[in-house]
């Protein structure tokens, strides 16, 4: 394993937006295009994905994008751990 990317890879997941995220979707959906939003726990905006017409994104992916990006810091710290044990496994 690249020792520096691992570093890189917990650095950039520490310096995210502290807590948990979770997908939000507005009850008021005044842009009319259903984008699912990222929020954390107190409801402050991550991301959001939506369908503009211009992008890659199609309105059937958005809801997925969305779930990908706000389980990304839980997968990533859980995928780190993982990588971890298989290392430290493999050194006894």
């Amino acid at each position: 394993m690249n020792k520096q990317r691992i570093q890189k890879i917990k650095e950039r997941l520490q310096a995210t937006t502290p807590g948990a995220w979770k997908v939000w979707r507005p009850d008021d959906d005044y842009l009319g295009d259903d984008s699912p939003t990222v929020v954390n726990k107190d409801g402050q905006y991550i991301a959001q994905t939506g369908h503009d017409g211009l992008s890659y994104t199609v309105r059937e992916t958005m809801k997925a994008d969305a779930e990908f990006i706000a389980h990304a810091k839980e997968d990533i710290a859980w995928l780190l751990e993982q990588c971890g044990k298989i290392v430290g496994e493999v050194a006894e």
